[in-house]
């Protein structure tokens, strides 16, 4: 049976990163090299697939394990040799050591629960000069061609939300995790994996009603779009094909 994840000094990713890596580094799964599935985990640690894939990906970007699209999670020959999945606490010139970079779901959930209650702000604070400016961030971003310039109007378009507020501070917060977003290479890791071009324009309805609701002035509508649209963003990263029994987004 498996001690629970819970701890007050470690992130829950991290401490299931390390649990993982002393069973690989055990030998546990020499047979076939696959590691159980993400639903799998899930259930055996009582944690969340979040919490499951962020400490995956943890691992692989430290060539730990490897993702075989439709077959699973394998364990990489670095991982074998000189029980190299036993070293998490160690630095690399990605992880600070005061700072370890944050798993790609944990960054998501900072943006919710800060540009949600932003959206809020920003439905009583904004002036008409924010209204147009968010009308326009939307409709750019619609237009905008896949690839960078559709990401860059996305970003514009979240940044018009957060000055929005009139708080100088709170806009600084949100520009501050997006470009820890961009910095990660957890959240590039998992980035990589998204093999559909077109699906930003997934975000498009998302804006639009967020959109709305802050030219309603109405600060709960705009709460409840803001977090839908980031749960929604969540969803679809978390339904990214990995495991064998995960089929990919239609």
């Amino acid at each position: 049976m498996s001690e629970p994840i819970a701890t007050r000094d470690r992130r829950f990713y991290q401490v299931l990163g390390k649990a993982l890596s002393q069973r690989i580094a055990s030998g546990e799964f020499s047979l076939n090299g696959r590691l159980p599935s993400e639903r799998e985990l899930s259930e055996t640690y009582g944690v969340s697939r979040a919490v499951v894939r962020d400490a995956l990906i943890m691992l692989e970007v430290r060539n730990l394990v490897e993702v075989r699209q439709g077959s699973g999670i394998y364990v990489t020959r670095h991982a074998y040799a000189a029980n190299a999945g036993l070293d998490l606490d160690r630095d690399t010139d990605d992880m600070a050591p005061e700072r370890p970079p944050a798993g790609p779901f944990e960054l998501l959930q900072a943006r919710q629960w800060l540009e949600s209650h932003m959206a809020r702000l920003a439905a009583v604070n904004a002036t008409a000069e924010d209204l147009s400016a968010i009308a326009e961030a939307c409709e750019d971003h619609n237009r905008a061609a896949w690839g960078e310039a559709k990401e860059s109007m996305d970003i514009r378009f979240h940044m018009a939300i957060a000055r929005a507020t009139q708080n100088e501070e709170l806009a600084a917060l949100v520009e501050q995790l997006w470009h820890r977003r961009d910095n990660n290479p957890m959240w590039r890791r998992l980035h990589a994996r998204i093999s559909d071009t077109t699906y930003r324009q997934r975000w498009v309805r998302d804006h639009e009603t967020l959109t709305q609701a802050l030219h309603r002035r109405d600060p709960e509508a705009a709460y409840v779009a803001m977090w839908t649209h980031i749960e929604n963003v969540r969803n679809f990263l978390s339904e990214l094909e990995e495991d064998p029994d995960t089929q990919p987004p239609d």
